[in-house]
């Protein structure tokens, strides 16, 4: 092999590999984590906020934020409208004043999450506002089982769940 001949193989060899590790493939997985890192640590709880967008494999795969905010307030919806849910079948069986109040504010939370999505390609300073408007619609249930002097671990949790989506979706469009 002459000199020139060599030089051209490990010219292309450095070609392909530099290639191979800068594949859009790879790219789009570490800049998609470091996405939602991004977004997480500035949550109200990085953690829990890490596992419910790596939760989800579009989340993981996104490559722009925008994708990544529609992707966190489609699962906020459904999150909220189980919590809903639940709070309904939990009133029909317990028929109290602050599970009557939390029902009435997870209506609310729901609502805020849907506006959100929907105004997230039109309007996103109003999706954000919308976002931190859930969170706050769920210290209201929680204020009103405070106020009941009445403890309901499971509405908790699912208050706390609704805070951090809202977090999440307010930091997301916060970036935006």
């Amino acid at each position: 092999m002459d000199f020139q001949s060599h030089v051209l193989v490990v010219t292309l060899t450095f070609y392909l590999l530099f290639l191979f590790f800068h594949s859009p493939l790879q790219t789009n997985a570490s800049s998609s984590t470091k996405l939602i890192e991004n977004v997480c640590k500035n949550t109200i709880d990085n953690a829990n906020c890490l596992k419910a967008l790596e939760s989800d494999p579009r989340a993981v795969k996104a490559s722009r934020l925008k994708d990544l905010a529609k992707i966190a307030l489609e699962l906020a919806v459904a999150n909220a409208t189980e919590s809903k849910a639940y709070i309904d079948d939990l009133l029909t069986k317990n028929h109290t004043e602050p599970i009557k109040q939390c029902s009435f504010w997870f209506e609310a939370v729901v609502g805020s999450f849907r506006s959100a999505l929907r105004e997230l390609n039109e309007d996103v300073l109003s999706a954000n506002y919308d976002s931190k408007i859930a969170g706050d619609d769920a210290d209201s249930c929680e204020n009103a089982l405070a106020l009941g002097k009445v403890q309901i671990p499971s509405i908790s949790t699912r208050n706390n769940y609704a805070k951090l989506y809202s977090s999440i979706a307010f930091e997301i469009t916060n970036l935006l």
